[in-house]
């Protein structure tokens, strides 16, 4: 080995990673275009004729989109250092005795009322995926 293969692996690695950016680039306007149907999609499911409707079929390939409306899911957990301290903050004000599980218990009690998504939110799952999870 010398100095020839380590420029050989430098420009393999250049042009991977420059096919990666390009495919980036293309992935980030693809979720950008399927966002703004998402939304249009929110719009029509808003209306009463389409209440009931919880997920979507799709005859061409199988496939159904999942529907999940507001105040009917959980946005993932995850909570800043600057969130836990306003929370552990507030949790010592407002007691005298504090205690671990009293904490936790007041900080998983407000986290979670955060959580509760305002949004529709869309899942496109194959037939099979489905199947597996019965």
């Amino acid at each position: 080995m010398d100095q020839s293969d380590l420029i050989k692996c430098v420009r393999k690695y250049r042009k991977l990673d420059d096919e990666l950016k390009t495919i980036n680039k293309q992935a980030y306007k693809l979720r950008e275009d399927r966002k703004f149907i998402e939304n249009e999609m929110s719009d029509i499911l808003k209306l009463e004729k389409f209440r009931d409707i919880q997920k979507l079929e799709i005859s061409d390939d199988g496939s159904f989109i999942k529907i999940q409306r507001p105040s009917t899911w959980n946005k993932p957990w995850n909570m800043s250092s600057k969130d836990l301290q306003v929370k552990l903050h507030n949790y010592f004000k407002q007691t005298d005795t504090p205690c671990y599980e009293d904490c936790l218990k007041y900080i998983v009690d407000s986290k979670k009322k955060e959580l509760v998504s305002k949004d529709f939110a869309f899942s496109r799952f194959l037939k099979e995926e489905d199947e597996e999870d019965t």
